[in-house]
């Protein structure tokens, strides 16, 4: 459909008869310009000729849902930024080697704990190509991130099998402070603790905001949650802070993997070093698009 007449078919549908009179006679007088159809409708709220009830009920039926690249079964995404729209809906081809650790290691009955969920592609991938049988527990500290993973997966119809949980995970249980890389739907590069990024360089974050910061082990205990049979962390920079919260959870041989994003160099070492003496081996690793990541599985001896 012409985009001209598909906008203008949406703003007979939802504009009071009045207020859509006056949209038409001002994009007449205006003329032939701009020809970006939309741009007639953005002057138009610039001009304040639309009711706050009909700016509400334009944005109530403006929607964009799209498909994830993930080919074996059709999954939905909402899309309200372009990091969304050029980033998260791309997540297959951006992580090729997260989608096959998925398919290849879990299977029915498993609990699978993503770790920076983001708006969660990787835990409805896990959701649907099990259907259902594997438990998602999807952790998401930022707000519109989370928001977003929430709706995402009540429109996958997936809450049965993904629990979304607005908490950090860390070294320590208490209140902390998370500070945004930016307040855009699906960003990330967001920190808990100091504003220090993944290379360890310090930054001034846009919000700083309290948020609930658990270890592994106590919320396990404190929730009676399922121990996990596969941990995929995602933190930009906590990564240690993460897996030192889970020490007894590591030791637990129901835990069979862990894919961690990690720098090369000292931190990567480290954390090495740290799951060898809990009993797992370096099986993969997986260059990222970002200089010197990569995606690090990790199995159980």
């Amino acid at each position: 459909m012409d985009a001209k007449l598909a906008m203008k078919q949406m703003a007979r549908k939802i504009l009071p008869e009045h207020t859509y009179r006056r949209l038409v006679k001002f994009r007449e007088s205006i003329g032939t310009r701009p020809a970006d159809p939309t741009e007639h409708l953005r002057e138009a709220i610039e001009k304040q000729m639309l009711s706050d009830e009909s700016l509400l009920e334009l944005k109530s039926n403006i929607e964009i849902k799209r498909r994830l690249d993930y080919e074996r079964h059709e999954i939905y995404l909402h899309i309200e930024s372009l990091t969304e729209f050029e980033t998260r809906l791309h997540s297959c081809a951006k992580e090729p080697d997260t989608v096959e650790w998925i398919e290849t290691s879990m299977k029915a009955g498993d609990t699978f704990y993503d770790v920076g969920a983001n708006v969660g592609a990787y835990s409805l991938i896990a959701a649907k190509a099990f259907d259902g049988h594997v438990k998602v527990f999807a952790f998401e500290p930022a707000f519109l991130n989370f928001t977003q993973l929430c709706r995402n997966v009540v429109l996958n119809q997936c809450q049965d099998s993904v629990t979304p949980l607005s908490v950090a995970l860390s070294d320590k249980t208490s209140l902390d402070s998370f500070n945004y890389h930016d307040l855009t739907p699906g960003g990330s590069l967001h920190t808990l603790g100091e504003a220090i990024d993944y290379k360890g360089d310090r930054f001034e974050p846009v919000l700083r905001q309290p948020v609930l910061s658990f270890t592994t082990d106590h919320l396990i205990t404190q929730f009676s949650l399922p121990v996990p049979t596969h941990i995929k962390i995602d933190v930009d920079g906590i990564e240690s802070s993460v897996l030192k919260g889970a020490d007894r959870t590591l030791s637990d041989s129901m835990l069979r993997s862990i894919v961690v994003e990690l720098e090369a160099g000292n931190s990567e070492r480290q954390i090495s070093d740290f799951l060898s003496q809990k009993g797992f081996r370096l099986e993969a690793r997986h260059a990222r698009l970002t200089p010197r990541m990569f995606n690090c599985i990790f199995v159980r001896v």
